[in-house]
């Protein structure tokens, strides 16, 4: 058995980045690039105007109340060949051209027209006030976003205002789940003695698209070693991870780590000194990682969080593996028994942390509200109200 700590400290060493790909920039959302992209253009390319208003020169404006005759127009995406003559003033557009000669663009709220003349309300006015420069956002050549940033909406908005069309990514992993319990039912079924609804592999599958893998298998193994061993064999032909869910404790019917023995997996770990989701396993081969998953939902999913998640996100470039992390103030008074750290769902709001009722590894109830995680070392089996206590915050 090995501490929460170890048994991070193990995953994050065994996970690499898997090899890159050319994706589109509009299919990127959310990888990780493995290049440096750089800009083929300055972002303005030319002067813009930040407001509606009027283009002029600043030192045209010596006191309030000025009046300029308005001698042209400028709109987005009008010509950039305007010229401004001392002494007039130019309209002027959100996005368009300032003209030659402009030195400042003035807010239309402070102005009014009289008779083709604009008069101007504002006094002082700075030199480039309202104008955007070139390259004030980014000049041609620089790194317009370096090797291991995350392409969020924003990113994928930038690249496209740079006319960047694809970008070199890591892949992200093609995960396969492995559902192991002749006790389970698919929905929809009609429950006999003693039987439960899977509700694992749907769970995981939406733990995974929140995190933008698609490529997920699901496939179903009745409780013994050959259908095990042979439902993990052709699952590793086709995924980079493996998931099984149950039949990793101690059970007579428990056959996932004699089958990840038999195909010849090297046991990283086994066994987490953790409540829930002690029997977690953590395997490897030259191709594929594995992960045994306890049964109950609460424990596999604390541990997908805990443990995989960082794991998958390593294996797409992300630095940021981990879920964030703070301290928080405890709502109300918490202690527990016994050698293992605890893990809490809970909730987050008003500065603060509460854990929610139904602890349970078997309780889902809880999970569906909960946004957060108390982890609880041994060392801290008793907290009062307003103890500062480590908060992981879930991806919602």
């Amino acid at each position: 058995m090995v501490t929460v700590e170890e048994a991070k400290k193990r995953i994050t060493a065994n996970a690499i980045a898997l090899p890159t790909v050319l994706k589109p920039v509009p299919e990127a959302l959310g990888y990780v690039l493995a290049k440096d992209v750089l800009a083929s253009l300055s972002l303005p390319s030319f002067r813009q105007s930040s407001m509606d208003g009027y283009a002029v020169l600043h030192t045209d404006v010596s006191n309030e109340n000025i009046i300029l005759p308005i001698v042209a127009e400028s709109k987005a995406g009008g010509t950039s060949k305007l010229s401004l003559k001392p002494g007039t003033a130019i309209r002027i557009f959100t996005g368009a051209p300032v003209p030659a000669g402009a030195t400042a663009v003035i807010m239309q709220e402070r102005t009014s027209v009289e008779n083709g003349n604009v008069i101007i309300k504002e006094y002082p006015v700075a030199e480039n006030l309202n104008v955007r420069n070139i390259g004030q956002q980014i000049r041609e050549g620089d790194i317009a976003l370096a090797a291991g940033t995350y392409l969020s909406a924003g990113a994928i908005g930038f690249l496209t205002g740079l006319n960047v069309q694809e970008v070199e990514v890591y892949r992200k992993p093609k995960i396969g789940i492995l559902v192991t319990g002749d006790e389970l039912v698919k929905t929809g079924d009609a429950l006999g003695d003693g039987q439960v609804y899977e509700s694992n592999s749907a769970m995981l599958v939406a733990a995974l698209t929140k995190e933008g893998i698609h490529q997920v298998e699901i496939m179903y193994a009745e409780d013994d070693l050959a259908s095990t061993i042979s439902s993990l064999e052709l699952m590793a032909t086709r995924n980079d991870v493996i998931m099984a869910t149950g039949g990793v404790s101690v059970g007579d019917y428990d056959y996932v780590g004699k089958a990840l023995e038999a195909i010849g997996a090297e046991t990283i770990f086994y066994k987490i000194r953790q409540k829930p989701g002690k029997p977690l396993l953590f395997a490897k081969t030259q191709k594929n990682h594995f992960y045994a998953l306890p049964g109950n939902p609460a424990s596999s999913l604390v541990c997908f969080y805990e443990y995989v998640l960082p794991a998958l996100r390593l294996m797409s470039g992300r630095k940021d593996h981990f879920l964030p992390s703070f301290k928080l103030p405890i709502s109300h008074a918490y202690s527990f028994n016994g050698e293992r750290d605890e893990f809490l769902k809970a909730s987050v709001s008003n500065a603060q942390v509460t854990s929610l009722e139904g602890q349970e590894s078997f309780a889902l109830r809880s999970f569906a509200v909960a946004n957060a995680l108390i982890y609880l070392p041994v060392t801290q089996q008793n907290v009062y109200a307003g103890d500062l206590v480590e908060v992981h915050l879930l991806p919602l």
